[in-house]
């Protein structure tokens, strides 16, 4: 296909796998997308990152009147795919185009990642210039791909009931909190769901020995298999071991993380942590690994299989975030009897309740105040609950194992969102 981008043409390669359902197209042009990162290298962001993505979304749509597919409803997701509403109503070049009875849903996976460029980047679009305004894409004088998501899409989604609560507020907002409280009712939040038909310990090929609910013995083989790869010079039954997968950067708590360690050390615990993400980090996690060798151990990276390994042989499952949109670590967590120490944020609130062992409830350690020493109190109250009443947490990892994440609950109130899209009348996106 030849997708115009500004005043220029360039060729876009469509491949198809249609071998599965749903089927799934590829676009492909190697100068924009054969690279090592999809949005940017560890230190910054591409430069060209919206010439990119302006043409990936131009395909999207010229892919769809190539094959005169008419689907009820294109969901979009972030930045990068938030410019699509806009050229279902105008087309690729700007000059109109009949969306007949298409909708457009977009969703917000992190309100933090908004795709701001330059203005004289507009050009690039191809689109009317009444699209930046106000009403549309315009912000503070910037292109803003995200606010023209959440103004020209029929519906509005993000990933949790409790984010989509907090970014209202100024506090979690980004800046764009008044443009959220605009949508009214056309904005919602349906928290993600967890996919048991890979993330499920019954029948996880990746772990050393399955298990279940009804019988943990696997699980205690799998932690001792976890010690022997990554080293640990304890032996697993007396020391709870703490995992964490995750993004090495400010948002997923690593600044308090660099604060407590430290102390956290000096409980009888092990540390497991799989991630990568800022230099900073990474250097502090090597730092880490050469001063408390046999205790402490950080892969970089991401690796799959250790991934699953960690789910399965840690004791606790570490999620300090500082914000989390929804977060499926604790869910995964949960379905492998690993109990979560969460920042009640966001997703991590609506799906981790604060243990109670009186009344058998709840499902993880909380620690409600985003400071250090919170986070230190919640990994001690961890490690009092296991070394003292091992009974009684084995109770608790069988009763969160059987938790219910799945995403039957969320795909329900998708179906119910897409019924209710579809009903309603297309928005106009003309400006006058």
């Amino acid at each position: 296909m030849k997708i115009p981008v500004g005043f220029q043409v360039y060729p876009a390669e469509v491949w198809v796998d249609d071998s599965s359902k749903p089927i799934t197209y590829f676009i492909r042009r190697d100068e924009y997308f054969d690279r090592r990162g999809i949005y940017g290298l560890p230190e910054r962001d591409y430069d060209d990152n919206f010439e990119r993505y302006v043409f990936f979304q131009k395909a999207v749509v010229a892919l769809i009147d190539e094959l005169r597919l008419t689907p009820d409803i294109l969901h979009c997701n972030d930045w990068a795919t938030a410019l699509i509403p806009l050229y279902l109503s105008f087309g690729l070049q700007g000059m109109g185009r009949d969306k007949g009875s298409i909708r457009s849903v977009f969703s917000i996976h992190n309100l933090a990642y908004q795709g701001s460029f330059s203005a004289t980047e507009f050009a690039t679009t191809n689109l009317p210039f009444s699209c930046f305004s106000i009403q549309l894409m315009e912000f503070y004088g910037h292109i803003n791909c995200l606010k023209a998501g959440l103004m020209s899409a029929d519906g509005v989604t993000t990933v949790s009931q409790g984010y989509a609560q907090e970014i209202l507020t100024p506090e979690f907002g980004s800046g764009l909190d008044g443009v959220l409280r605009s949508l009214g009712d056309r904005f919602q939040g349906i928290t993600n769901g967890a996919d048991y038909s890979i993330w499920d310990p019954a029948h996880d090929p990746l772990i050393a020995r399955t298990y279940s609910a009804d019988d943990l013995t696997g699980k205690r083989e799998c932690k001792q298999a976890l010690f022997n790869r990554l080293g640990f010079q304890h032996k697993p039954e007396q020391r709870m071991l703490v995992g964490m997968v995750s993004r090495l950067v400010d948002q997923k708590g690593l600044d308090l993380l660099v604060e407590v360690i430290p102390n956290l050390m000096q409980l009888p615990i092990c540390f497991a942590i799989l991630g990568s993400g800022e230099p900073k980090y990474h250097n502090a996690c090597s730092d880490w690994m050469a001063r408390w060798p046999g205790q402490f151990h950080a892969t970089h990276g991401f690796n799959e299989t250790l991934a699953h390994q960690i789910q399965s042989g840690s004791d606790v499952f570490l999620m300090p975030s500082k914000f989390e949109p929804c977060g499926l670590g604790q869910l995964y967590a949960k379905r492998y009897g690993t109990v979560p120490i969460v920042h009640p944020t966001g997703g991590l609130k609506d799906t981790v309740k604060e243990l109670d062992t009186a009344k058998d409830t709840g499902s993880g350690f909380l620690f409600s105040s985003y400071e250090a020493s919170e986070l230190l109190r919640a990994v001690q109250d961890a490690v009092e609950l296991y070394n003292t009443k091992r009974d009684v947490w084995q109770k608790i990892l069988s009763r969160i194992m059987q938790e219910d994440h799945s995403w039957i609950k969320s795909a329900k109130q998708y179906s119910d969102l897409y019924k209710k899209v579809t009903a309603e009348p297309p928005r106009s996106l003309e400006i006058r």
